[in-house]
């Protein structure tokens, strides 16, 4: 019997558009995966990918929302109202709520709102539980072979009571920018935090959990180069660059483990560090981004359209030892996508101090009086 072929999607907030083209290039060459895991951004992908959309209908999906901001990001204005009233900041558990997205979800994923209601390709998503600390993967443990011991496997909480919906919010939740999100569960609120905290590229879900041997992933994350200006970019991106450097001591680490060795990865980062949290006027850029890298990747490999599905997998795989990335770093075509970035370069200007403008208006209005 053939084993699984899995697709991992990394974090990256609304990057995670990338992972839309990656789906394109892999269904050109009819690569379609078994079983899709996905972390924050890469768990909107990977549910709807896995309640049945096709990559064209998430490009139009994505697409659509291009100037959507108002709709997807809902501000906790209860929370700003009650520490504003109250004086207490403890009020403030995230500026955004986060409803929005998950309402959106829900009406996206149509009938298909439960893990044990998905078919061919199975669906894994990480959260990290707030309150304990601990890695938790929603998922259909039986449709997938799991045998529990105290709702347990290889160290992993698994669990199945969210709706698919109510899993990608709880993975999405990155500190600080949304709420966590809160569930009941077995009399006690459970809070739960953006899956990247523990796993943001996780491999080893698909390993352990999904029994893949043979991985396609893809890795939005920081890649060993250098970020300019991030810390006059705002909080959000102090907190996103952050998270991208967690990731990458994550992905070294879970490269040390034994059964990821054992597994042949095909990694692609189509490297598009400059794009911030919410910057979804960018979604056709990072769609073409992460289809033109891939596609060349396959065509590399020998892949061809006119293959058969076995044949290409057996292509893409063949001489893969462990864990390979594309484009791999310090090559001619890394430094190519690092050069031509999504977003159009512009020179940092130094914005005065408030002290600098105070003191100019004041020796404006010197000048005024005499």
């Amino acid at each position: 019997m053939e084993q699984s072929l899995a697709l991992v999607l990394s974090g990256g907030s609304v990057r995670a558009a990338a992972h839309v083209g990656v789906l394109k290039a892999l269904s050109k060459y009819h690569l379609e995966p078994d079983l899709v895991v996905g972390t924050s951004g890469g768990a909107i992908v990977a549910a709807l990918y896995a309640a049945g959309r096709t990559p064209q209908e998430l490009e139009e999906l994505f697409t659509a929302h291009q100037y959507a901001k108002r709709d997807l990001i809902d501000l906790n204005w209860p929370g700003f109202l009650a520490a504003l009233f109250t004086l207490n900041i403890r009020h403030i558990s995230g500026l955004v709520r986060g409803r929005a997205l998950e309402h959106l979800l829900r009406e996206e994923l149509g009938e298909v709102q439960h893990f044990s209601q998905l078919n061919r390709v199975q669906l894994m998503i990480p959260t990290v539980n707030l309150n304990t600390g601990q890695q938790v993967v929603f998922c259909d443990h039986r449709r997938l072979g799991i045998s529990l011991e105290n709702g347990e496997y290889a160290n992993f909480q698994v669990r199945d009571h969210l709706s698919i919906a109510q899993a990608v919010r709880a993975s999405i939740s990155i500190p600080g920018i949304f709420t966590p999100a809160s569930f009941s569960e077995l009399g006690f609120i459970d809070s739960y935090i953006d899956g990247g905290v523990r796993n943001g590229y996780p491999l080893s879900i698909a390993v352990k959990l999904g029994k893949a041997r043979q991985i396609i992933g893809v890795n939005l994350g920081y890649a060993g180069m250098r970020r300019e200006a991030v810390s006059q970019s705002g909080p959000f991106e102090v907190l996103s660059q952050s998270l991208d450097i967690m990731m990458w001591g994550q992905y070294r680490d879970i490269l040390n483990d034994s059964d990821v060795r054992e597994s042949q990865i095909v990694t692609i980062n189509p490297l598009i560090y400059d794009i911030g949290t919410f910057e979804t006027e960018f979604i056709p850029q990072m769609i073409a981004r992460g289809f033109a890298v891939t596609d060349r990747m396959l065509q590399e490999m020998g892949l061809s359209q006119q293959n058969s599905r076995a044949v290409n997998r057996e292509r893409l795989f063949a001489g893969v030892q462990g864990a390979e990335t594309y484009p791999e770093p310090g090559t001619a075509y890394f430094q190519e996508l690092l050069s031509n970035q999504i977003k159009p370069q512009t020179p940092l200007v130094k914005k005065p101090s408030l002290w600098e403008t105070l003191r100019k208006v004041l020796r404006r209005k010197k000048t005024e009086l005499g």
